[in-house]
């Protein structure tokens, strides 16, 4: 049980967050030591957010826990969650606080170091064991599930394995994880025994200035301020392949650290989070109509939702659910599917379900499709579950171009089908659709009021 202790503390203040978002600890680990303790503390009662991370010797990221863990270790074998097992080496190790939110009066912290040359895994290793053997085949065809969810690898209060049978129970076919700023949960995912649900890897990369979900297998530095920053970080995303995913564009929650986005003149996301399940439905429609004001530019962005579960806070696992049209049920599927706009999000898992087709000169198209201007018969059916209707007043259905409403229906009945011939005029860019209850149906100015129960993507006009 031998073992070395190193302890730091001091005083941030705002003008220290003023000239950098993150202060630097680095230790001095000798050899011969195969498990290191980190424990650390700061003035929460002065309504201080000091968050935590440590790289070791090689600049490795090793984890990041914002600031929901206190204590943490690594060692070769295993790691608390939202770091990285491995080996454990020599030299300069780096803890990185991120300086989240400092009182006026300064933040007093204190950081404890311990390392041992010998001390047994705590870790239990249990594998999740799901309830079904094998996945449903279900190419070609909508999948619903969640695109951002948390667990304890990051701030959230369930584990992996409780998550998937939560989603399970829901009928989901499909859940991401999105844990914040950190990828120990690709490792556990890799290793997950449930086939009957797919289960998409990804990280939430939460800087203090806006949050970005990247669907995929790698680590980006969350370290951004300026907004060159953000558009390297694009850059970066994109170069991999991966989807770069807005989230949660407009929050104004002073508690949430970074929730609103900054830089809303910044290009280049392949999606917009439009729809964040803890976010007042006022603030998701401002999202709405930033999003439609893109497309009216003349962008192609993909429309996703996103319940932000942590679980054991109120929020639902998918609620909203993110739609997918995939003729290949795997992750580079599904995820392609949301590149190609393939995508409509509801209130629940159970629907709103939107179904549109237009047909123009033979052909057939639907959401995420191109087609041209003239003449053209829309189709629209339109599913909605007996809670849903009885819980809400009337409901529209809403058809919208980049020059405001084309047409509003109202929906009287669970299963409704709108049949409409209409003339597409080439510069409206786009046709999208909405089901909510609405102050005023022809209007899309954000209110206290209206409440959104679906929204899809476009169909595209050239």
């Amino acid at each position: 049980m031998e073992y070395f202790i190193e302890e730091f503390d001091g005083v941030l203040f705002p003008r220290d967050k003023e000239l950098s978002d993150y202060r630097y600890i680095y230790f001095n680990l000798p050899k011969g030591y195969s498990y290191i303790e980190i424990e650390y503390s700061f003035e929460k009662e002065k309504g201080c957010i000091i968050d935590i991370g440590v790289f070791d010797p090689q600049n490795i990221f090793r984890g990041w826990s914002g600031s929901s863990k206190q204590k943490i270790y690594i060692i070769e074998t295993s790691a608390t969650p939202g770091y990285i097992a491995g080996e454990i080496n020599s030299g300069i190790w780096t803890i990185i606080l991120g300086l989240a939110k400092v009182a006026n009066s300064g933040c007093r912290y204190r950081v404890v170091i311990k390392a041992y040359r010998y001390r047994e895994d705590i870790s239990n290793n249990q594998r999740c064991l799901c309830k079904e053997k094998s996945r449903r085949s279900i190419n070609g065809k909508w999948v619903k599930g969640d695109l951002h969810i948390h667990t304890i690898h990051s701030d959230g209060k369930d584990s992996l394995c409780e998550v998937v049978n939560k989603a399970l129970n829901l009928g989901l076919d499909y859940i991401a994880i999105t844990d914040h700023n950190t990828i120990s949960q690709l490792y556990e995912i890799e290793t997950l025994n449930c086939s009957e649900i797919l289960v998409i890897p990804g990280i939430e990369i939460s800087t203090y200035y806006g949050h970005i979900n990247a669907w995929g297998v790698k680590w980006f530095d969350f370290r951004r301020k300026s907004f060159d920053d953000f558009k390297n970080l694009v850059n970066e995303i994109s170069q991999e392949g991966f989807i770069v995913s807005l989230n949660h564009p407009f929050n104004f929650d002073e508690n949430c650290i970074g929730c609103d986005f900054r830089y809303k003149g910044l290009r280049g996301f392949n999606s917009i989070e439009i729809w964040n399940g803890p976010t007042p439905t006022s603030w998701n429609m401002y999202a709405v109509v930033w999003w439609h004001k893109l497309l009216s530019e003349g962008l192609t962005i993909s429309a996703v939702g996103g319940s932000d579960y942590h679980g054991g806070d109120g929020v639902e696992l998918a609620t909203p659910t993110t739609w997918i049209y995939t003729n290949n049920f795997s992750v580079e599927g599904v995820l392609q599917g949301i590149k190609k706009g393939k995508t409509f999000v509801s209130k629940y898992p159970s629907g709103p379900i939107l179904d549109i087709k237009i047909y123009q000169n033979g052909e057939q198209y639907t959401i995420g499709d191109r087609i041209k201007g003239g003449k053209a018969r829309i189709v629209l059916d339109v599913e909605i579950d007996n809670n849903t209707s009885s819980r809400y007043g009337d409901i529209m259905l809403r058809l919208i171009s980049c020059n405001g409403i084309l047409k509003v229906f109202s929906i009287k009945e669970r299963l409704s089908r709108f049949e409409e011939v209409i003339n597409i005029d080439s510069r409206s860019k786009f046709i999208r659709t909405e089901i909510g209850c609405y102050k005023d149906p022809y209007s899309l100015e954000p209110n206290n009021v209206d409440e959104l129960l679906a929204l899809s993507s476009p169909i595209y006009i050239s």
